[in-house]
């Protein structure tokens, strides 16, 4: 048997805790500054200009992206500066709140073979060939992109994406590009930032993987890299440019899908689909033990008077949660079957004396809820959601991390509840599974 507090003294010492709490964030600072684009596995897209607030909150709530490319700084953009009306420090902090990540791109000089198209509005700068000019070109761009990292609120430790556009391979050229590449990276790294590297799979990619492979003399290579191939398969291989072995510790971005039109939630982008594994990727954290018993099982069974085993101390524990039990044990007594009727009639149901899935899933789903959970996200709300799938009659994978096991349940779920079809996790779905409502 193990014992737990009453619920009387548990709700003492939550007011107590909540008074120290609030104390707390009244003297607390403001949210820390975003570091881009941070830990994680999973979807992003870039579009020329930053959506609005009203375009980025629907697709928060109903897209698989969890992550947004922005254009922050550069001379060639064909997005500048002047045709960004919504980018602002409080834009990427209203954003990184609300959940999202960044991936802010510089478009500078380009490779000095480059060929402008002579119809574009931007015609791009190209750096020099000489080396001396093409690295202290490189320096110049770093500590351009380092005031708009600053401008616009990232904290150290953010990356910065040099964007340079296909190019027609030579030796000439591409020793002028990785000369670029070396000093813009040793400038950010210098300055508290990371490098990154957008280009096309066989253009600056293969270049700067080349370089890898030769181990170029004092090349310094960029943190991640982000490859240009439209393959339309969303994951990080580098295909033919890029070899499995670089960039290999979660340092890749791929873009796999370009200049698409994508709606959510009636609000349409055009964009570039990206997937992501940067960081330490998508990293599931421990599950916790609430009264010190475990809480997930591939299946939560009927239990009643007389049943033993380590689900009945879970459904205890549950119920001690909130309010209904002071005793966790494995044996469903007497007591157990009051409480559980207690709580049945606090949710407006009928007694039954045993278990239901609805009274499984509306208990394990029970909980404070996140603004949304999609494809990447980790934390113990992902723990919560994935058990109370499973109570509701589906089969999400146990991970901690919401993936595409998880995915599908959703999917699955959202169908079965009149939902609209997208995959992710956000108060309508909340507020169906709290409500005991199954997947049939």
């Amino acid at each position: 048997m193990r014992m737990v507090p009453s619920p009387t003294s548990r709700l003492t010492i939550a007011g107590i805790l909540t008074g120290l709490a609030a104390t707390f964030l009244l003297s607390s600072p403001a949210q820390a500054a975003p570091r881009a684009p941070g830990d994680f596995t999973g979807h992003g897209f870039d579009a020329c200009v930053a959506p609005t607030q009203s375009v980025m909150d629907t697709w928060n709530l109903r897209s698989p992206y969890s992550v947004i490319g922005i254009y922050v700084s550069g001379s060639s953009r064909y997005c500048g500066d002047a045709y960004q009306p919504n980018l602002s420090k409080a834009w990427v902090a209203k954003n990184a709140a609300n959940g999202w990540r960044f991936l802010p791109i510089h478009v500078g000089r380009q490779a000095p073979c480059f060929v402008n198209n002579p119809k574009s509005r931007v015609q791009k700068k190209r750096m020099s060939y000489t080396v001396s000019t093409a690295r202290s070109q490189g320096r110049a761009d770093a500590a351009e992109t380092i005031a708009a990292l600053v401008k616009f609120g990232f904290a150290k430790g953010s990356y910065s994406y040099l964007d340079l556009e296909w190019y027609s391979r030579t030796t000439k050229c591409d020793n002028a590009v990785l000369e670029f590449v070396d000093a813009w990276t040793e400038y950010l790294h210098s300055h508290g930032y990371k490098s990154g590297v957008y280009s096309s799979g066989s253009a600056a990619i293969a270049a700067i993987d080349a370089a890898r492979k030769a181990e170029r003399k004092g090349f310094t290579k960029p943190d991640q890299l982000w490859i240009a191939w439209t393959n339309k398969i969303a994951n990080t291989d580098g295909g033919p440019y890029l070899a499995d072995e670089g960039w290999a510790n979660h340092q890749r971005i791929h873009q796999y899908h370009n200049g698409v039109d994508v709606t959510y939630g009636g609000k349409t982008i055009n964009i570039d689909k990206d997937y992501l594994d940067v960081g330490k990727g998508s990293v599931a954290v421990q599950q916790n033990l609430p009264c010190d018993v475990k809480m997930s099982f591939t299946s939560y069974p009927a239990l009643k008077l007389g049943s033993k085993g380590p689900e009945v101390a879970t459904l205890e524990c549950l119920l001690h949660r909130q309010g209904f039990v002071t005793e966790v044990n494995e044996s469903f007594g007497s007591g157990t079957v009051k409480a559980l009727d207690a709580y049945r009639a606090s949710m407006g149901w009928a007694p039954v004396g045993h278990t239901t899935r609805a009274a499984w899933t509306a208990l394990l789903s029970h909980g404070t809820n996140p603004r949304v959970l999609k494809q990447g996200s980790v934390g113990h709300s992902v723990w919560r959601l994935q058990r109370a799938l499973i109570a509701s009659g589906l089969k999400p994978k146990l991970t901690g991390k919401y993936d595409s096991s998880t995915v599908a349940a959703v999917k699955a779920y959202r169908k079965a509840r009149g939902l609209t079809q997208y995959s992710t996790t956000e108060s309508s779905v909340w507020s169906l599974l709290q409500r005991g409502k199954t997947a049939d």
